[in-house]
C-alpha cells in the first residue's frame, strides 16, 4: 500500500518539475499552446485583410477541405457558428471532393504545409467546378497553384507543427463567413474574449502547481489509462480535437463519441473484464444556457438544453453504477467563443502534460512521418 502511494507522489511531482518538464519538451511545445491565444490575436488582425472577389454570391454550402490539424480548423468554426448558420457545413476530410460541390460552392483548401495531398486532390475538382475557393496555407504547392489560378488566398508564417496553428487555420474561415455576410460575430466580442483567453490559459501553465492546474490533475487521471471523450454532438469537432492532441503530442490511444447518440448505442456495451478498469472518461460539459452564439442563440430551446444536461446527467449516474471512472470538464466564459476555446486549451494542456507522463517529446511526430515517406516511395 505504502508502495503505491509513493508512486502516486513521485507520478504527480513530474509535473511540477520545471527541469523535467524542459528535459522531455525539448522542441517547446509548451510555448506553444501558452501563445494560442496571442496566435488567434494576430490571425484576427491579418485576417481583416481579406478581400473577397465580387463574384463570391449566391454561395448554397460550405465545404472546408484538410486533414489532421488542418481540418480541426473547420471543425472549430463549425462549432462556433453552426447555430446560426443557414447552409450546410461540411468537414471534407478525403482525396475525394463533397458530390454537393458546385459552382455556387464555397470551398476553403486548408494546408499548413501547401503540400498535403488529400487537399491538393480536392483542389483540383474545386476548380474543374468552378467553385468559390479560398487558400488557407503557410506556402507548398498549393500557395503556388493559388497564385497561378488567382484565387483568393490568406497565407502565413509559423515555424511550430501543424497542430499548434489553430488560430491561423480557423479565423481565417470564421471572418470570410462575416464578410460575406453569412455569420455574425458581434456576440462573440473576439478582442475582449482573447484577452479573457490569455488569463484562463495560465491556470495551465506548468508553473501552476498540481493541486491548482486542472489540466495536470486530469493528466494524472488518465495516465496510463484508455481515456473515452464524451461530448454533446455540437462539440463533435471538440472532441476530435481532444482525441488528435492525445494521439500526436502524449502519444496516447483515446477514443471519442457524441451525446445523444451514444445513448441509442455504445452504452448498451460490456466492457471486456479486463480492460474495465483501465477505461476513463471525459465528459465536456454540454455549453453554458448564458452563453451568446449569436441571433439566434436565444432561439433555441431550453427544453431542448435542459435536456441534453439531463442526459449527461443520467450518464454519469450510470457511469458511477458500474464502477467506471469519469470526470467533467465544464465550459469556461460567458460567450460560445470563450466556451470553445477554452476547452481547447485545456486539452492541447492535458495532452502535454501526458505525454510528459509517458516521458516522451510531444512534439516529433515519427510514425506519421514514416508512413508519409513510405507512401511518397
Amino acid at each position: 500500500m505504502y508502495e503505491l502511494i509513493n508512486l502516486k507522489f513521485a507520478i504527480m511531482s513530474t509535473l511540477d518539475d520545471i527541469n523535467k518538464i524542459k528535459q522531455l519538451d525539448t522542441s517547446g511545445m509548451a510555448d506553444f499552446i501558452a501563445d494560442l491565444p496571442n496566435q488567434i490575436l494576430k490571425a484576427y488582425k491579418q485576417s481583416q485583410k481579406i478581400k473577397l472577389p465580387k463574384n463570391f454570391k449566391n454561395i448554397s454550402n460550405i465545404v472546408a477541405c484538410g486533414m489532421g490539424g488542418s481540418a480541426i480548423g473547420g471543425d472549430v468554426v463549425k462549432a462556433l457558428i453552426d447555430n446560426q448558420l443557414s447552409l450546410p457545413f461540411i468537414i471534407n476530410r478525403s482525396y475525394q471532393l463533397s458530390q454537393t460541390v458546385n459552382k455556387n460552392s464555397l470551398v476553403f483548401l486548408v494546408s499548413f504545409s501547401g503540400n498535403t495531398q488529400e487537399t491538393l486532390s480536392c483542389a483540383k475538382v474545386a476548380i474543374q467546378k468552378k467553385a468559390h475557393i479560398f487558400v488557407i496555407t503557410s506556402g507548398g504547392k498549393l500557395l503556388v497553384l493559388a497564385q497561378e489560378k488567382k484565387i483568393p488566398l490568406f497565407t502565413f508564417s509559423y515555424k511550430g507543427p501543424p497542430r499548434a496553428s489553430l488560430g491561423y487555420l480557423f479565423i481565417p474561415i470564421l471572418i470570410t463567413l462575416e464578410k460575406l455576410g453569412l455569420v455574425n460575430l458581434d456576440a462573440f466580442n473576439i478582442t475582449e474574449s482573447i484577452e479573457k483567453l490569455k488569463k484562463f490559459n495560465q491556470l495551465f501553465y506548468p508553473e501552476t502547481p498540481s493541486e491548482k492546474n486542472i489540466a495536470k490533475y486530469l493528466a494524472y487521471f488518465i495516465f496510463d489509462h484508455l481515456p473515452i471523450i464524451i461530448a454533446p454532438e455540437e462539440l463533435n469537432g471538440i472532441a476530435r480535437r481532444f482525441k488528435t492532441q492525445m494521439a500526436e503530442n502524449a502519444k496516447t490511444f483515446s477514443f471519442f463519441e457524441t451525446a445523444p447518440e451514444i445513448f441509442h448505442n455504445s452504452i448498451e456495451s460490456q466492457f471486456p473484464w479486463r480492460l474495465k478498469d483501465d477505461i476513463v472518461f471525459l465528459i465536456l460539459s454540454p455549453l453554458s444556457s448564458r452563453a451568446s452564439r449569436g441571433k439566434t442563440r436565444e432561439e433555441m430551446s431550453s427544453r431542448a438544453q435542459s435536456r441534453e444536461e439531463k442526459f449527461i446527467t443520467v450518464f454519469k449516474k450510470l457511469l458511477d453504477k458500474e464502477n467506471i471512472r469519469w470526470e467533467a470538464i465544464p465550459a469556461s466564459g460567458d460567450n460560445v467563443f470563450l466556451n470553445i476555446l477554452s476547452f481547447i486549451l485545456a486539452g492541447d494542456w492535458i495532452s502535454f502534460y501526458l505525454s510528459i507522463l509517458n516521458e516522451t517529446d510531444p512534439t516529433p511526430v515519427k510514425k506519421i512521418q514514416w508512413l508519409k515517406r513510405q507512401i511518397k516511395q
